[in-house]
C-alpha cells in the first residue's frame, strides 16, 4: 500500500507541476487589461468585379501581375474606450497613437510585403500584438526603401514595385521615395477594438491608376520593358499621375 502511495505521488507531483505551467501560459497569452490583441494586415484590390483568371489583376488598360511594397513606422490612431463609453463623439475626442504598444513596435518594423503574386491578391502581416481598447479611425505609416535587399532583389532600392503588361509589352512601375501615407477608417465612427480583432490596409489598384493613360506609356529604349518610374522621362507624366495618386489609393477596413 506505502509502495502504491509513493508510486502515485510520483507520478502526481510532476502532473500537477505541468497544469501549473500551462494556467500559467495561458494567463500570460491573454492581454492586459483594457488592451486587445490586433493583426494589422494588408492587400491589395484591383477593379470591383475584375478577376485573376489569367494570372493577372486588371486595371484599366493595365494587366497587374506583381505588387510589392515595403512599409514601415505604422501607427495607429485611436480613442479610448472611456472616453466613447463616457459618450464622447469620435469629432470631440482625443485622437491618441498606438505606437508605444506591442502592436505599435510590430508595425513599426521594416517590412517588403507581397500584395499581388502571379496575379493573385495576397494577403500579409504589417504587425501583431497588444493595444489598448477604443475606436481607430487612421493608421499612418511610411513606404520603406528596401536599400538592404541584394542585387538580385527586384526590390533593390525601391520602396514600390509593379509589374504586369500594357500595350502587349511587359510593364516595370516602381518609386523609391518613403513617402508618408495615412489610410482612414470607411466608417465615420472608426472601428471598436474591444477583443481580437482584424484590421487591414488596403491598397486601391483602379484608384491608384485612376486617370492613367497606359496606351501612352512608351518603350523608348526599345529593350521590350516599359519602364515607368523617377527620372525614366518619356514616362513622367504616368509615373507623376500614379505618384500623385498613391495617397488616396489607400484605406483602412476591420474584418
Amino acid at each position: 500500500m506505502k509502495k502504491q502511495l509513493r508510486n502515485f505521488v510520483k507520478w502526481m507531483v510532476p502532473l500537477s507541476f505541468g497544469l501549473v505551467l500551462v494556467a500559467c501560459s495561458n494567463e500570460d497569452e491573454k492581454p492586459q487589461e483594457g488592451n486587445s490583441n490586433v493583426t494589422l494586415k494588408s492587400t491589395a484590390q484591383g477593379e470591383s468585379g475584375s478577376s485573376s483568371e489569367n494570372g493577372r489583376v486588371e486595371v484599366g488598360a493595365m494587366s497587374v501581375s506583381s505588387f510589392q511594397v515595403g512599409t514601415q513606422d505604422a501607427e495607429m490612431k485611436y480613442v479610448a474606450k472611456a472616453e466613447i463609453d463616457a459618450g464622447i463623439s469620435i469629432g470631440n475626442g482625443t485622437l491618441l497613437s498606438n505606437v508605444s504598444t506591442e502592436l505599435g513596435a510590430s508595425s513599426s518594423q521594416q517590412k517588403n510585403l507581397s500584395l499581388i503574386a502571379e496575379g493573385d491578391s495576397k494577403v500579409e502581416v504589417i504587425g501583431e500584438g497588444e493595444t489598448p481598447n477604443g475606436n481607430y479611425t487612421e493608421v499612418v505609416f511610411k513606404l520603406y526603401q528596401n536599400t538592404n535587399a541584394g542585387s538580385n532583389s527586384e526590390m533593390q532600392d525601391k520602396s514600390l514595385l509593379i509589374m504586369g503588361e500594357a500595350n502587349g509589352k511587359p510593364v516595370e512601375l516602381w518609386m523609391e521615395a518613403e513617402k508618408e501615407l495615412r489610410a482612414t477608417s470607411e466608417s465615420a465612427q472608426g472601428y471598436e477594438v474591444d477583443g481580437d480583432t482584424d484590421m487591414t490596409i488596403i491598397f486601391d489598384m483602379e484608384q491608384m491608376f485612376s486617370g492613367v493613360d497606359m496606351s501612352a506609356a512608351s518603350d523608348l529604349d526599345a529593350d521590350g520593358t516599359i519602364e515607368i518610374g523617377p527620372g525614366v522621362a518619356e514616362n513622367q507624366a504616368i509615373y507623376s499621375q500614379v505618384e500623385s495618386n498613391i495617397s488616396s489609393s489607400v484605406k483602412f477596413v476591420k474584418q
